[in-house]
């Protein structure tokens, strides 16, 4: 067993699952847990497949997102399991109202607790807990450039180009 590469091998998991929750690429928020794992996140709890269809349903007004891992402490429990905490730092901005100079923008400030499992070499999220410490609301006016390139959620974002 070699744990620096297991160490690196998990955070990626970590690293993919904020951008496929910022790029709202479902399929690769399904690709970093296992099938039957467990999510308790904030209103929702339960498998996988529903946790997608949770954040497609919370997102779908949200114009803007961009998930920050950091303070990752990775503990082996065994040659293929890891209890893995993490902290996160989430800016979620709505879509302005109709006509409206400003959007509301949630900073919300958790953790994940997560139990990693490595199955058939590689290594995904088992069960997560999100433990939240704060959510902050405040009304933002978007002053971005209009020559600048500006983010996408979805396959369209610069990331994705070939």
């Amino acid at each position: 067993m070699n744990q620096l590469v297991d160490r690196v091998e998990i955070e990626q998991v970590l690293f993919r699952y904020a951008r496929a929750v910022d790029r709202l690429d479902y399929e690769a928020i399904r690709d970093c847990y296992f099938p039957e794992a467990i999510d308790i996140h904030g209103g929702y709890q339960g498998p996988v497949d529903g946790l997608v269809e949770d954040i497609r349903r919370r997102h779908a007004t949200i114009d803007s997102s961009q998930h920050f891992i950091s303070n990752v402490l990775i503990e082996f429990t065994g040659e293929h399991s890891a209890d893995v905490e993490s902290y996160c730092l989430c800016y979620l901005r709505q879509m302005p109202e109709a006509g409206a100079p400003d959007q509301k923008l949630a900073i919300i400030r958790c953790r994940y607790v997560d139990r990693f499992e490595r199955r058939g070499g590689r290594w995904r999220i088992a069960d997560r807990v999100v433990v939240f410490d704060e959510v902050r609301e405040q009304r933002i006016v978007d002053n971005l450039d209009s020559g600048w390139v500006r983010s996408r959620r979805d396959a369209t974002d610069p990331v994705y180009r070939s």
